[in-house]
């Protein structure tokens, strides 16, 4: 597998699903365009795909992406712990998130044009790591490439606790668990198609106990358990998976080692991150009380159906 076909997409099918055609499709970049040369807080003019992939986590509403796009530059400020001193090409900043466990986004969508995501905890010896960079590598790091390539109907992650811990599991702290939630419904929009939990020890229980009451309703209803991989095949494509996971896809570590030699490919794009900030003092509306937050903000709850 070369990096070029590290993800397959499936343009037309996922525009199709919405019953959007290219000119469609054209209509709402321009608009949205339009909008963004009017934001003179934003740092940059994202690209038609970031664009695109923002408008379909929307439904394709103009206006919810307009404060989608505007929330995924405003959350590098509000969130620090999940954004700074994360770049992939740096192996200070990285490496705890690599020895926490294995992250891919695998290549091929599912029938329903849904993208699944695997995640593996190690091992752990004597080494450092790190529960918050781990989750932030997989929901940010692999995010960014996946805007300016990627275009789903939503998201499918699976989540493989065969090494996990409760040492290492108990760093899933009510913060975190908060944290991720936030990321998912201000950033993700709440794409999350399913979240499915491999071979989860009892304690676990706890944990998405907790993580529920930052969820919404129906992604509260989208998290399975499962004990045997034969229970996960039957709610996931077994094809789609890696090899050690009955699939056909090469294993997890060889895809996430793929991954990594990908966000290389990136570099210059994590570096412009590092540096980039909104300025609020150009905002051109004052921004509201947002609860869910708990910070200032304008960004109402963006449920899926």
């Amino acid at each position: 597998m070369s990096l070029e076909n590290i993800l397959v997409v499936d343009r037309e099918s996922v525009r199709r699903a919405w019953g959007k055609t290219d000119a469609d499709v054209k209509e709402y970049l321009e608009i949205i365009k339009e909008w963004l040369k009017t934001q003179h807080h934003l740092p940059e003019m994202p690209g038609d795909n970031m664009i695109e992939f923002f408008l379909t986590n929307c439904k394709y509403s103009v206006e919810k992406t307009k404060g989608n796009l505007d929330m995924y530059y405003t959350m590098r400020n509000l969130m620090p712990s999940m954004y700074r001193n994360m770049h992939p090409c740096k192996p200070q900043e990285i490496q705890p998130a690599l020895n926490t466990g294995m992250i891919a986004v695998l290549p091929k969508l599912t029938q329903d044009l849904y993208r699944i995501t695997v995640l593996k905890y190690k091992k752990f010896d004597d080494v450092s790591y790190d529960m918050t960079k781990f989750m932030a590598h997989c929901l940010n790091n692999l995010f960014e490439i996946r805007i300016h390539e990627d275009l789903t109907m939503g998201e499918i992650f699976i989540i493989s606790h065969e090494h996990a811990d409760l040492n290492v599991l108990s760093k899933l702290t009510p913060v975190l668990l908060k944290n991720i939630a936030q990321i998912l419904e201000k950033v993700h929009c709440n794409r999350m198609k399913a979240l499915h939990l491999l071979n989860p020890p009892a304690y676990v229980d706890t944990i998405i106990s907790i993580f529920k009451r930052f969820l919404p309703k129906n992604l509260q209803e989208r998290i399975f358990f499962h004990k045997t991989l034969e229970d996960l095949h039957k709610h996931v494509p077994r094809e789609l998976l890696p090899g050690d996971y009955g699939g056909k896809e090469k294993p997890l570590q060889e895809l996430s080692d793929l991954w990594m030699r990908k966000l290389e490919q990136y570099k210059d794009r994590f570096d412009k991150l590092e540096k980039m900030k909104i300025d609020e003092s150009l905002r051109p509306e004052k921004l509201e009380n947002d609860d869910i937050l708990g910070y200032h903000g304008n960004f109402k709850k963006l449920n899926v159906d």
